[in-house]
């Protein structure tokens, strides 16, 4: 072989290897654009769901002061007859040993939702509920922020099986991020409450 076939040899791999660099630092710069265009679109999500989660909790804090008012009232002596039992099975887990499909820890907050407005009209079509997609906050003009919404309801947690007890229930609300009919995230909160009566 002579020298210059093996200098010809050389400048080949040599351009392979440059192919190959470039063809890295390619999908390298692919990757970061990828990266940098999606990191706006997961701070708004991560934004979005710690709205819901605010909701949620200004939501808690307005239906247990809704719930204390009952008792101090004298309007509620106990939570029976105020926790939700429609639509059948929303909460009781199990029948006959099989799965209520109603159940509301087997459902996700957007099929709770449907379930309550069947309808689609914006109005509840179950109750009792404390609040039904109420607003709380306001928006930067004073006007109420129709975007921030919370929906809170009892539970009975005795209802699938245990000795009942009346003097307590599971407070859930379910904070909601909306954008006109649409919810843009939601995050739910469920919370044992009890009520003692004075003397007792």
């Amino acid at each position: 072989m002579s020298a210059a076939a093996g200098r010809k040899r050389e400048r080949g791999a040599g351009l392979f290897i440059v192919i190959l660099v470039v063809a890295a630092l390619a999908a390298l710069g692919l990757s970061l654009l990828t990266l940098t265009s999606m990191g706006p679109k997961l701070a708004g999500g991560l934004r979005a769901q710690q709205e819901a989660f605010n909701a949620a909790e200004a939501g808690f804090e307005v239906a247990r002061a809704a719930v204390e008012d009952h008792f101090a009232v004298g309007d509620w002596s106990s939570f029976s007859g105020h926790t939700l039992i429609s639509p059948t099975g929303i909460d009781i887990p199990f029948t006959s040993g099989t799965a209520n499909a109603n159940y509301f820890r087997r459902l996700t907050d957007a099929d709770i939702m449907a379930l309550f407005d069947a309808g689609g009209d914006g109005t509840a079509d179950v109750a009792p509920l404390v609040a039904f997609r109420q607003t709380f906050a306001l928006d930067g003009s004073g006007a109420t922020d129709a975007r921030l919404v919370y929906t809170a309801f009892l539970i009975d947690d005795e209802a699938g099986g245990g000795t009942a007890d009346p003097s307590d229930a599971l407070l859930v609300v379910i904070g909601e991020i909306r954008q006109g009919s649409r919810t843009l995230a939601s995050t739910r909160l469920e919370i044992g409450l009890s009520y003692q009566a004075s003397g007792g």
